[in-house]
């Protein structure tokens, strides 16, 4: 399965005021993300530009207005309108010891503790408690809920899940 190299953390909804800001909805957990200085690639790529550098940000909540370097009137803005906002995996902020961006799980192998194979994780289903990833083989597909008791180890540099099947969790 091939690895992202690149994020969507939000999609430009509309030009706002004179000046070339542009009304951002953040598509991501961490809208801090956004910050000055930050470079940023657009999907679809603009025509001859690689990537854009935020100036300025405003706002905290899922609507955030953003500054670019080089895009300094409305109608520069308006131009914007509708594209993703993306950014290099390799520039995302880290996250602490234990937790893991989504593309880092999806794809890696499933196997018990005492060592049969389960399947890959496909997909991952956000709950109100917990996430539940979504672990298949073939024709069979799991849920298997992100919670210690049953996810033991995540090995990110041998591509391994390791869980412990309770009861009735692969019936």
């Amino acid at each position: 399965m091939l690895k992202p190299t690149v994020l969507t953390i939000g999609k430009i909804v509309c030009a706002h005021g004179l000046k070339g800001e542009v009304k951002i909805l953040s598509l991501t957990d961490y809208p801090a993300r956004f910050r000055a200085g930050l470079s940023i690639c657009t999907y679809p790529l603009l025509p001859g530009i690689d990537e854009l550098k935020i100036e300025s940000v405003k706002g905290t909540s899922k609507n955030i207005l953003i500054k670019l370097k080089g895009v300094d009137t409305r109608e520069d803005a308006e131009k914007l309108k509708g594209l993703l906002v993306q950014i290099p995996i390799e520039k995302d902020t880290p996250l602490p010891e234990g937790t893991y961006w989504q593309h880092e799980i999806i794809g890696l192998k499933v196997i018990t503790v005492d060592g049969k194979l389960i399947g890959y994780v496909t997909d991952i289903m956000r709950t109100g408690n917990n996430d539940i990833y979504v672990v298949a083989l073939k024709e069979k597909e799991y849920l298997i809920p992100a919670i210690k008791d049953i996810v033991k180890k995540i090995d990110l540099k041998n591509g391994l899940m390791l869980i412990n099947v309770m009861d009735g969790l692969l019936e």
